[in-house]
């Protein structure tokens, strides 16, 4: 135990002391934080009003108003078209939008130099379509299509939609609307974090046992611990780099995204929720309030203490698999190159994972999510999608049995891996096939 504890902790500082390792720990919160940043600021600070000239030679279309879209203005104007076009030349227009005086067709042509947004066109056609109905309600009907839009809204506001969950002992328990929706999310996002992790850390470990055996370090250090010893002690290790990186991640991200919100100004956080009320068309306030806290409530549902606990833990059991793996097929070729075809195989389970997450995450108590959450190569990922649909639909035996079976699936590689980490370590210059590691698999010490 002794020499596998010292090649743990040379393994870890090996990593740690590296300038890739302290730049991708700093790098990694930087990301992801930015993820949550960016669009914020782009909602806030990057949006440029659009200007649109309408020249409305027909004389039907003059109330165009750009609806949910502030960064949409039309301007009316009387001139040529002509001359129009030459000051959009000059920029002092985004668009054209000309309507010319056509008794058989009703309808435009929009005229623009530089690129327009992707909603600009739709919000035109939907602007015309508006003001179109507006004219037809009043000349048809006498109606004003903002007492009728008062009318409907007041009478469809009183609509509801809940939700309740029946288990399997008839038992009704009354959940939030978006709790399907917020279940759905965190599943794939858990099952993304857990892929990334274990194909990162599993590569890890390859490269650094091809590494020592490309560079013949590898024969010094048999010559003083056994290989078993030196294969675990360097999972454990890359294991322990893991586990420090993941916790710096999280608590970097977290801070990172509370300064930022401590410094956005009071007004952003405001325009902001002016922009979230146009994208989800909210009404008013307390619409919107209400949308929030059905949403939290969604997301109190959620049991993280279970689902932070079973991901370390599908964490960990689908690295030490992998790993132990990815050892194997580390010891026993000279170059990358002769890898690809195992590299293939190993990570093929990882992709058919993260193709059929969001399935999974749709249908979290199908056969396809048993089956494929049971099987120790796809479970680390298919079973934390699973995990956020709660207790009611994942039962613990389910749980239970996948653990079960990925910590006897996890010894039994780690075994294999020992076998072809001993006899391929120290072999060079033979180009290994599966019937050969077959081979040493049923050699006996």
């Amino acid at each position: 135990m002794k020499q596998i504890f010292i090649i743990i902790k040379r393994e870890y500082l090996q990593v740690v002391r590296k300038k890739s390792f302290v730049i991708m720990t700093i790098l990694g919160p930087i990301i992801l934080a930015a993820l949550c940043i960016v669009p914020t600021l782009l909602a806030i600070y990057g949006n440029d009003t659009t200007t649109i000239a309408v020249l409305d030679e027909s004389g039907i279309f003059r109330h165009l108003n750009s609806a949910n879209d502030k960064d949409i203005h039309y301007e009316y104007v009387h001139e040529d078209i002509d001359y129009l076009k030459q000051q959009l030349l000059e920029k002092k227009y985004n668009a054209i939008l000309y309507i010319p005086d056509d008794p058989i067709a009703i309808g435009g042509m929009v005229y623009s130099h530089s690129s327009l947004n992707s909603g600009v066109m739709s919000n035109i056609l939907s602007a015309m379509k508006t003001n179109f109905t507006d004219i037809i309600l009043i000349s048809d009907f006498n109606i004003a299509k903002d007492s009728l839009d008062r009318y409907i809204n007041q009478h469809t506001e009183r609509i509801t939609l809940g939700y309740t969950h029946i288990d399997s002992n008839g038992l009704e328990e009354t959940k939030s609307s978006h709790t399907r929706e917020i279940q759905l999310i965190v599943g794939i996002i858990a099952g993304l974090l857990i892929y990334i992790f274990i194909f990162m850390y599993g590569s890890t470990v390859y490269r650094s046992v091809l590494e020592e055996k490309t560079s013949r370090i590898v024969e010094i250090i048999v010559s003083s611990v056994k290989p078993i010893q030196l294969m675990i002690g360097k999972i454990i290790g890359v294991a322990c780099i893991g586990l420090t990186q993941l916790a710096l991640w999280v608590i970097f991200t977290f801070v990172i995204l509370g300064v930022f919100a401590f410094l956005l100004p009071t007004n952003s956080l405001n325009n902001s929720t002016e922009i979230l009320q146009q994208i989800q068309g909210a009404p008013n306030t307390a619409v919107l309030d209400a949308a929030d806290w059905s949403v939290l409530s969604a997301l109190m549902e959620i049991d993280f203490t279970q689902l932070i606990l079973l991901f370390v833990f599908f964490f960990l059991g689908g690295y030490f698999l992998y790993a132990s793996l990815y050892a194997a097929i580390g010891s026993a070729v000279d170059n990358e190159t002769d890898s690809q075809q195992f590299i293939t195989a190993l990570t093929s389970p990882l992709f058919l994972a993260i193709i059929i997450s969001t399935y999974v995450a749709n249908h979290p108590d199908g056969q396809v999510a048993f089956w494929f959450s049971i099987i120790p190569f796809t479970s680390p990922i298919v079973m934390l999608t699973r995990i956020p649909a709660g207790i009611e639909i994942v039962p613990a035996w389910h749980i239970l049995l996948s653990c079960s079976i990925l910590i006897l699936s996890c010894a039994l590689c780690i075994w294999m891996a020992a076998k072809i980490y001993r006899t391929g370590i120290l072999m060079y210059g033979k180009k290994i096939t599966y019937k050969e590691l077959w081979k040493w698999l049923r050699y006996k010490n």
